[in-house]
């Protein structure tokens, strides 16, 4: 049986991000030699997630060094704007940069997007929809717009979405349950958002690091078995059956 691996995914990167909590993960990744998915807001214009600013040149050199370090450059929406109250898919939060709005709307603002951090030399493979809010338009859309996988989704295996590799998102904190996620055998991806990092989070982040020894993957490198990842079985059906109605159970 295999192994549980690790997505660590921050969101919300940016200029405008909170540099010293920013900056303290850094520091701690590259300690334990962990490549992150960084989540980049192409043109982030949310004021709850301006802090500063770091100035443009030296946050892409910064994004640069990492990438070459082994880190995933990934898009983080557009703007980071709540344009609707939809929840999509997933129905998490009543708010969506993209769901509930136009096909062409959609899709000229994620393609904007990848415009931009394209000019900052990156070409991103992987999206990440603000507020985990998507609908069948957006995964259209990011098909049209030549991404390969989307990071979001309330299951436990990866899946195939049209020519998405759909990587799903369930920790929004490092797991306490090690051995039994090394048992179920798939990819987690933990989706930390620096702004809102505590101490004690940093300590429990670090401890996870150090003592349970985790598989730390990005998403792009899980791209050549992307079919197989994604690939369902009568194992994984049951266990996702069972994960879905204890998760419809508790939002109850």
């Amino acid at each position: 049986m295999s192994r549980a691996r690790y997505i660590i995914r921050w969101d919300d990167v940016s200029p405008y991000q909170d540099e010293k909590k920013y900056h303290t993960l850094i520091d701690l990744f590259i300690k334990y030699d962990i490549p992150a998915v960084l989540g980049v807001i192409p043109q982030n214009q949310d004021q709850n997630i301006r802090f500063g600013n770091l100035g443009e040149t030296e946050y892409i050199d910064e994004l640069q060094r990492l990438q070459k370090a082994g880190w995933e450059i990934a898009q983080h929406g557009f703007r980071h704007l709540q344009h609707t109250q939809n929840g999509g898919i997933l129905n998490l939060n009543k708010a969506s940069e993209f769901a509930g709005r136009k096909y062409e709307d959609q899709l000229a603002d994620i393609e904007k997007g990848r415009k931009i951090i394209e000019s900052y030399g990156f070409q991103p493979v992987t999206f990440i929809p603000p507020w985990h809010s998507y609908d069948k338009a957006t995964l259209t859309a990011l098909n049209h717009a030549g991404f390969r996988i989307i990071s979001d989704g309330m299951f436990l295996f990866p899946r195939r979405v049209g020519n998405l590799l759909q990587l799903p998102q369930i920790f929004w904190s490092v797991p306490g349950r090690v051995r039994i996620l090394d048992q179920i055998g798939s990819i987690y991806t933990i989706c930390l958002h620096p702004q809102l990092i505590t101490d004690d989070d940093m300590e429990f982040l670090e401890l996870f690091l150090r003592e349970a020894d985790p598989e730390i993957v990005t998403a792009s490198s899980l791209l050549d078995e992307g079919w197989r990842v994604a690939r369902r079985n009568i194992r994984k059906l049951i266990i996702e059956g069972i994960f879905g109605f204890l998760y419809r159970r508790n939002r109850k």
